[in-house]
């Protein structure tokens, strides 16, 4: 080959290395300038609308039976079709799933807006989350939304004020890593949630750890009930955990607090820390 001709080739060749990386660099940046978009997005003091970004279920294989972020009035529901709350089941892949709700008018509609955890530096913004039905194990199963970035609120679970169970979820890894430090709330610490333009302050009575990897169906069932609709006011946040090693994801962590007294515990009273 002609000294010119293979200097031209290689030219050519160079300039197609320099716009491949260009490409590459550019479409790398752009994907975790998104990310941090998001993540501000998510803080609960930016005024920037929270991000709806979803994992679990995607928005685009719902059924017509199924929410992926529902309206937030009942005015705005249909009128019929939307599955009723049914707790949810932790499983061993980081999903929470449940049995399909039955399809009864889901009128509840979530109102919590922010959460804030001062003792981890927590402050999220929060959304609506639904459901997406699958086939699992040759059965039919609703695995839950969870929010990529914000916190969830699922569907059909108390707000603060009505007297029942405030059920939240977050991831612990990913790009929003929203509870990447929920496992290091402690009992006795204040959670702050806000609802319908309302404060609302909860104090954690317990922190739980639950093993679902392995775990026999009695014991799932009694995770399960962690997150269970209540007759008492409650709120409830669940993560995956821990985030690395050879048991990543096989637990969970569940923090549950109560509203806040201001009256001293009675004398040698403990909260709970469990783990099981």
């Amino acid at each position: 080959m002609p000294a010119t001709r293979r200097r031209r080739l290689f030219r050519t060749l160079g300039n197609l290395m320099l716009i491949g990386g260009l490409y590459l660099l550019l479409y790398v940046g752009g994907f975790y300038a998104q990310a941090d978009y998001q993540r501000l997005a998510a803080r609960g003091d930016s005024d920037i609308d929270a991000p709806r970004t979803l994992m679990g279920a995607p928005p685009a294989a719902l059924s017509s039976d199924t929410l992926s972020v529902a309206p937030h009035t009942a005015a705005e529901r249909p009128a019929a079709g939307l599955p009723a709350f049914q707790a949810p089941v932790l499983n061993s892949e980081g999903q929470i799933v449940s049995a399909p709700p039955i399809a009864t008018m889901a009128a509840h509609s979530s109102s919590v807006e922010r959460v804030v955890i001062p003792s981890i530096k927590l402050d999220s913004k929060v959304i609506e989350v639904g459901w997406q039905l699958e086939q699992q194990g040759g059965q039919p199963v609703a695995v839950w939304q969870v929010a990529e970035y914000a916190v969830g609120q699922h569907q059909g679970s108390a707000n603060p004020g009505e007297g029942g169970n405030v059920v939240l979820a977050g991831h612990v890894g990913g790009f929003g890593k929203v509870f990447r430090d929920l496992y290091y709330v402690h009992p006795g610490e204040p959670i702050i949630v806000y609802s319908a333009g309302r404060q609302f302050r909860y104090t954690v009575q317990e922190r739980v750890i639950v093993t679902e990897t392995g775990a026999t169906p009695e014991q799932r069932a009694a995770n399960a009930q962690l997150i269970a609709p209540s007759d008492h006011e409650l709120i409830t946040l669940v993560t995956c955990w821990p985030l690395t090693g050879p048991d990543r994801y096989s637990q969970r962590v569940i923090i549950r607090a109560v509203p806040f007294d201001p009256a001293p515990a009675p004398s040698g009273s403990v909260a709970a820390q469990t783990i099981r």
